[in-house]
């Protein structure tokens, strides 16, 4: 069964703003592991609000740059502020589920790993930055 694995990073002001960090990770997956990763897609934002408006939007975004078929997505629970998981499901026009199996927890726990190195980076390079322009 292929599964999008999605994660979001940055969930705290940085700098005044909201720096969130997207992955999708589509793969196959068993009720006990993931077979095989197929794709890995990130995407940034950057804004001044984090409302569920945002992030539905911003995950609508990452669905677009994933491009590939898949029977439902997969998060954990808070992703999208505890909003229904019924009311995702319509706002995204795809099933959204919290793991249950061992696959789906693995391919959560992959996506978190994606989403926060990427993030981690983005810091790095923002304070780097930040330094060589004082």
């Amino acid at each position: 069964m292929k599964v999008l694995g999605i994660d979001v990073s940055g969930r705290h002001d940085v700098y005044g703003k909201f720096l969130r960090l997207y992955a999708g990770i589509l793969a196959e997956i068993s009720a006990d592991r993931v077979i095989h990763v197929e794709k890995i897609e990130v995407y940034y934002s950057e804004s001044s609000t984090q409302t569920p408006k945002d992030i539905i939007k911003e995950v609508k975004e990452l669905m677009g740059k994933i491009k590939g078929n898949y029977d439902y997505i997969v998060c954990e629970k808070g992703e999208f502020f505890k909003i229904p998981k019924e009311h995702v499901s319509s706002l995204l026009g795809k099933e959204v589920i919290h793991p249950k199996t061992l696959g789906e927890l693995e391919l959560v726990n992959i996506a978190h790993h994606v989403s926060y190195s990427c993030r981690k980076l983005l810091l790095r390079e923002l304070e780097l930055n930040n330094l060589e322009s004082k």
